[in-house]
């Protein structure tokens, strides 16, 4: 998800996932410095989504 979010945002620019499962995506703007805005409808997955974003 790194190349592909370099690929296609700059630094400081948000990325949008409507559908973020596990949260892949929104790791990578952590570790690349992009705003990430993220829903999942799956409890299960939102709180795997929020450990690895908050906590990892």
């Amino acid at each position: 998800m790194q190349h592909l979010v370099k690929l296609i945002t700059f630094e400081g620019q948000a990325v949008l996932d409507p559908f973020m499962g596990s949260g892949s995506t929104g790791v990578a703007c952590k570790e690349l410095n992009r705003d990430f805005i993220g829903y999942e409808i799956n409890k299960e997955y939102y709180k795997i989504a929020q450990r690895r974003i908050y906590d990892g």
